[in-house]
């Protein structure tokens, strides 16, 4: 009901960044004004206490005047302080009306979190600190006055609807708190993956690439390759085609290595692969197989497309070198006439 009530009036959804506090708000007022209501009800029909039933009363229409606030004109620091000082009134009217009678002083203990959950942490605290110290006044100054309390029906009435109240604003809070933080680790992993991945053909990017490779305790083969006669693609058949001839080169790659190697744009038309083979014949077939699959693939432009790849077998502790050399690979398979593969020690 919360989630509607926002997002139909406030136009506020749950991914918005003030929707926990609005929220929060709004099931204060609903809940301190049910309260209030019930206590109208409960003091004129059943157990008759005008002044009570007055005092009461006017809290609901507080309520209700400060829900209409939020929701009418968006004034949700004006409906906060509406809502506490009708909390705190009708608090302190009962108090000083029945002393501690029908344990009216448990009412004290509700102004704190709800000015913690209205006002913030800064000027919830300051508000509940006059407030404690109007109460300590108030409790002090009748020592010896006020008369134990007896534990009749409206005593059962007044703690039962406080632990409800506390109770639910509670439950709320930790939902919301639990709704917030898993929204907030869905983020980081949107966050996440935007940070690793290409958003052209969705492979993994050079930045997590890099990482795969430095943080890699793995026997692994890293091959770099290259879209052949890429820039005439994109002269003849335009960059949209272009775009689409690497997406496709990226699936073929995905498909032909599977949970064999990683795949990840390395910039342009360039790939890298990092392969998982056992020994370098295996990688060789790997290699001769992926040059296969592109040049009889079916792209979208009327044109064979090929790639030349450049592989080497990785060492982490000489990173940039072997990055370099595999580049050199690559570069041997270019001028030696393309849609092949040298490793790096071939002539």
């Amino acid at each position: 009901m919360i989630e509607s009530l926002l997002t139909k009036y406030l136009g506020v959804s749950k991914f918005d960044d003030q929707y926990r506090h609005l929220s929060l708000t709004l099931i204060s007022i609903v809940s301190c004004t049910g309260v209030a209501a019930f206590f109208a009800f409960y003091n004129s029909v059943i157990d008759y206490y005008p002044s009570l039933f007055y005092v009461d009363l006017a809290g609901t229409l507080l309520g209700i005047v400060s829900l209409y606030i939020v929701l009418r004109f968006q004034r949700v620091l004006l409906a906060s302080f509406i809502l506490l000082i009708m909390v705190t009134g009708v608090c302190l009217m009962v108090m000083l009306d029945r002393h501690n009678l029908d344990y009216s002083l448990a009412w004290a203990f509700v102004t704190p979190l709800l000015s913690i959950f209205l006002l913030g942490y800064l000027y919830g605290t300051l508000y509940s600190m006059v407030y404690l110290a109007v109460v300590l006044w108030l409790a002090w100054s009748n020592l010896g006055v006020w008369q134990p309390a007896p534990w009749d029906m409206d005593s059962f009435a007044n703690l039962t609807a406080i632990y409800l109240l506390l109770f639910m604003l509670s439950c709320y809070y930790e939902a919301s708190r639990r709704s917030a933080q898993k929204l907030l680790q869905q983020s980081n992993q949107k966050l996440k993956v935007l940070a690793t991945t290409d958003p052209l053909t969705g492979l993994f990017n050079r930045r997590y690439m890099e990482d795969l490779l430095l943080n890699s305790n793995q026997n692994v083969f890293v091959a770099m390759a290259d879209v052949d006669n890429f820039k005439s693609i994109n002269d003849e058949f335009g960059h949209s085609a272009g775009d689409e001839v690497l997406i496709g080169v990226g699936h073929v790659m995905g498909d032909t290595f599977g949970l064999d190697g990683v795949i990840g744009r390395w910039g342009g038309e360039e790939f890298l692969i990092v392969s998982y083979a056992q020994n370098s014949q295996d990688f060789e077939k790997q290699l001769a197989l992926l040059l296969e699959r592109i040049s009889s693939h079916s792209f979208s432009i009327e044109r064979p497309v090929t790639i030349s790849l450049g592989g080497v077998h990785y060492k982490a502790l000489e990173h940039r070198a072997t990055l370099r050399a595999v580049d050199e690979a690559l570069y041997r398979a270019k001028t030696s006439g393309k849609n092949c593969y040298k490793l790096v020690g071939d002539p």
